[in-house]
């Protein structure tokens, strides 16, 4: 193993390396050697794996009280050993199929804004600086850096990011769900379903398996859309936003339509989010703000789409009792639009009676989570990148903290059903720096190193054995049932 231990200039105060110089320029090769002993801060005796974790997770629930005299050598060299025990437990690669996918998006989250909001998350813990407590998206076992730019922009953007991640190519700037060939605002290209592009959603569906999304934005934002829709405009979510773009509403379909009416979006189980705007006239006033409609083409597409489910197993909701009174045993379709708008940030929910990214991705799960042929979820913490935009940092590092207890609901709700799960999740900036992706599940150990944002769906189409656009050709021996099946495979490539 080499190992470089680097610090930032920026570690010292005033560029001053303190008394350590040499360390920067060195190059370490290190033999680690597992031994069983028992190091001087665990006691006497020789602990065992379970009793170390079992240590370990008493010393972080405890951690919110301990001073900054009690975190001594000791400490770290208990904190370090448990640490790698615990590696050695949950770092191995799962070659089996992965039944069920849950992919999560931070947008906005990048590294920064992640490591500033669990310093926010410890000292509101009461740790002593507020770096010793962690996120559960931290304790995914697999890291990645993903690189973001659209196919002509340096900078991505959320459109063309999310069709990168969601569909696996690059995309033109402020385009949803079509290839490189529609340039912004190319009503005609739009139309061609030559240029439209299979989502990694879409491509579940095509197998079998229940569908579904979890937002706090609007349900027809940029960054879900791509997920069923294929627009020239991302700002193209209603009737209106077409024709004033000179376009025909008639020829070119909106977000929200494609969402009720599409190919994609009708078949979509659970869709749970804000933008009632989007989907009523503007002859309707909103059930909750009596603010009108954004639709001039006098549709209500929330009553389309309950005339389109059968009404014994379809339920619409608007607010968060409605919400947790859904009979998830009995409801296979769920439309929950809960805000004008975009839903309110973390801190305004109780006061808006808005549900959680964490109670929704419950419910969500619940209903999807009965088909035995597995689920795509796709859940968005949407507003964590509006309120960097706003320059609230506070209701940033709140969101973050919002969209990790989604994770940590999703992880515990799930293993209820399957240990089978991959587990992306995907942090978007648009600084153009590379973002983070963590990740757990079978195949999950192929997101690792620096790769394209494109790269990232065709790993989770080949770990669940879906066919997507460049892999058709290219399935591995977990998705077929018996060896002389997939050894007689006429397209088996694949060398274990």
């Amino acid at each position: 193993m080499l190992l470089i231990p680097t610090l930032p200039k920026s570690y010292f105060p005033s560029g001053n390396r303190g008394g350590c110089p040499h360390l920067l320029p060195v190059v370490l090769i290190c033999c680690y050697f597992l031994l069983s002993y028992a190091p001087p801060c665990l006691g006497g005796h020789k602990m065992t794996l379970s009793e170390k974790i079992k240590a370990a997770t008493a010393t972080s629930q405890q951690s919110h009280t301990t001073s900054a005299t009690t975190e001594d050598s000791n400490y770290w060299f208990q904190n370090a050993e448990v640490s790698l025990q615990q590696k050695l437990v949950s770092q191995k690669t799962i070659k089996k199929k992965a039944k069920n996918v849950i992919f999560v998006i931070g947008h906005g989250m990048g590294i920064s804004t992640i490591t500033a909001s669990r310093i926010f998350k410890g000292q509101k813990e009461g740790r002593t600086f507020g770096e010793e407590a962690n996120l559960k998206m931290n304790e995914l076992p697999n890291v990645a850096l993903s690189k973001t730019f659209c196919q002509n922009s340096q900078v991505a953007e959320s459109a063309c990011a999310s069709s990168a991640l969601l569909c696996g190519t690059l995309a033109n700037a402020a385009t949803v769900g079509l290839t490189s060939n529609v340039q912004f605002g190319d009503c005609i290209g739009q139309q061609n379903k030559a240029n439209h592009l299979t989502s990694i959603l879409a491509a579940a569906q095509d197998r079998g398996m229940s569908t579904g999304f979890v937002v706090n934005t609007r349900v027809t934002h940029s960054v879900v859309a791509a997920t069923y829709a294929h627009s020239a405009n991302t700002a193209w979510e209603n009737d209106k936003k077409v024709t004033d773009s000179g376009e025909n509403s008639d020829l070119c379909d909106d977000t929200a339509e494609q969402l009720i009416f599409g190919d994609v979006g009708k078949r979509i189980n659970v869709i749970l989010g804000g933008g009632r705007n989007e989907m009523i006239p503007n002859t309707t006033l909103d059930v909750e703000t009596n603010q009108p409609g954004h639709r001039t083409d006098g549709k209500n597409l929330i009553d389309s789409w309950l005339q389109s489910k059968n009404p014994q197993t379809a339920k619409y909701v608007w607010n968060k009792e409605q919400l947790l009174s859904v009979d998830t045993k009995k409801t296979d379709h769920l439309l929950g639009l809960f805000s004008y708008s975009n839903m309110g940030y973390v801190n305004e929910a109780e006061s808006n009676a808005d549900p959680s990214l964490a109670e929704m991705t419950k419910v969500a799960i619940d209903i999807l989570s009965k088909n035995p042929s597995g689920y795509f979820l796709f859940i968005e913490g949407g507003r964590i990148d509006q309120a960097n935009h706003e320059n609230k940092a506070q209701k940033a590092f709140l969101e973050v903290l919002g969209l990790d207890d989604a994770i940590l609901a999703a992880m515990t709700i799930d293993l209820q059903y399957t240990q089978m799960t991959g587990l992306p999740l995907i942090e978007e900036t648009h600084g153009g720096e590379d973002v983070a992706v963590y990740s757990r599940g079978p195949w999950s150990h192929l997101l690792a190193g620096v790769n394209h944002e494109s790269y990232i769906p065709h790993v989770i189409a080949y770990a669940a054995c879906l066919d997507f656009p460049g892999k058709s050709q290219f399935k591995g021996v977990h998705c077929y049932e018996t060896s002389s099946s997939y050894l007689n495979h006429p397209t088996f490539q694949y060398n274990p």
